[in-house]
């Protein structure tokens, strides 16, 4: 999806609970607002133990995963999931 530059940016946080991914020594945001670039949105482990990331969005609807060391993961906080052409799923995120 690509961005229609009249529409607001909304800044969108994307996190992931470390406890779900122990011993994770990088995580990066890969989806359509980043051309699933895994070098684009790297997340920062927080002092609480959750990894984030800040990113700003146009309002609509993007796929996107989680690279937990390379590894493909799903958001377990995302709006929705929508099949892809591997057999697996991308989360979704809706931002309005």
């Amino acid at each position: 999806m690509m961005p229609v530059l009249d529409r607001p940016l909304r800044h969108v946080v994307f996190r992931i609970d470390g406890r779900r991914i122990p011993g994770a020594r990088s995580v990066a945001l890969v989806g359509s607002f980043n051309r699933w670039d895994s070098a684009a949105e790297l997340l920062r482990r927080d002092p609480d133990g959750w990894w984030t990331a800040d990113v700003l969005l146009v309002p609509g609807e993007y796929e996107y995963l989680f690279l937990v060391d390379g590894m493909p993961w799903n958001d377990p906080l995302d709006d929705g999931r929508m099949a892809n052409a591997w057999g697996g799923h991308y989360s979704l995120r809706v931002v309005v």
